[in-house]
């Protein structure tokens, strides 16, 4: 193996390896993250290496049952087609004159905007996540309604009245 292929494959472990921790520990910051990937042997890596990384796996922060904010791998369906339970985990969607709101229960905002960039569609400019709440931008806000009606089709939403 020369070099470049042995730093591929070192990069596919520690990417796989920073995977599993995320999915089966609880971690706060970027420097727990590094500090359990020296536990397991990656010595040479620094923290600038793990905020790649963790940009590169669209990794996310999250609040834990305890209120603290963790380190999560984004939950993602291979086929990126929206399950039937994620419909479950919204409230409400309704729009003004320049945003459409989503309302989710606490701590479900991230997934529903992970959805929505996953399913990327020219009527939506982007999506920005709180805690329970999700603003979707149109990308006019002369087709507000438009974007309204894509972002319930994404979500397995009945497309009906808006509460404006």
């Amino acid at each position: 193996m020369n070099n470049t292929e042995q730093s591929t494959a070192c990069h596919y472990d520690i990417t796989d390896a920073c995977k599993n921790l995320l999915k089966i520990e609880r971690l706060h910051t970027q420097d727990d993250i590094r500090q359990r990937l020296i536990k397991l042997g990656y010595h040479h890596i620094n923290q600038s290496t793990v905020s790649r990384m963790l940009s590169r796996l669209n990794v996310i922060k999250v609040t834990d049952a305890y209120g603290k904010k963790i380190y999560r791998l984004p939950c993602e369906d291979k086929s990126r087609h929206t399950d039937v339970s994620v419909s479950t985990k919204i409230e409400f969607i309704t729009h003004n004159q320049s945003v459409v709101v989503i309302k989710t229960p606490p701590g479900c905002a991230q997934l529903i905007a992970r959805l929505l960039d996953l399913n990327p569609h020219p009527e939506i400019l982007g999506a920005v996540a709180g805690n329970d709440m999700v603003m979707v931008a149109p990308k006019s806000i002369n087709q507000i309604e438009d974007c309204e009606h894509v972002v319930r089709l994404l979500l397995g939403q009945p497309n009906t009245e808006s509460i404006n």
